[in-house]
């Protein structure tokens, strides 16, 4: 349709983790069909999409008793995987989110286990 997009819609609708690519441009046309104003906002993503958002906003670490260093490691795990979730694994544009280097979050995220896509797009 040509709707302009606001660059936090965008951002979700990419960071979403989509099944197909086909999918995701379905979920683009109904947002662009949907959109009341000018531009295409998070509130005109799919239900599944804006319920996803919002389970990533939500602080997922609660201390328990454990130690500063594993609380800290849990934390920074946190950190960074929503980092890489809203850029969609970008390693460097997570990094400069974060204020850190490419190098620093690729290693974390290999320390952490977390899924990741290049660091080039």
């Amino acid at each position: 349709m040509g709707r302009s997009w606001s660059s936090v819609a965008q951002a979700a609708l990419d960071a979403y983790p989509w099944a197909s690519p086909a999918e995701k441009a379905k979920a683009r046309a109904e947002a662009e069909l949907v959109a009341f104003g000018k531009d295409v906002e998070c509130d005109d993503l799919p239900l599944a999409v804006r319920r996803w958002l919002k389970r990533q906003a939500r602080p997922r670490y609660v201390w328990r008793g454990e130690a500063l260093k594993a609380a800290t490691a849990a934390f920074e795990a946190d950190i960074i995987s929503q980092a890489l979730a809203a850029h969609g694994g970008n390693v460097a544009a997570a990094a400069r989110a974060l204020g850190s280097t490419p190098r620093i979050v690729a290693y974390k995220a290999r320390k952490y286990n977390l899924k990741q896509a290049t660091g080039k797009r």
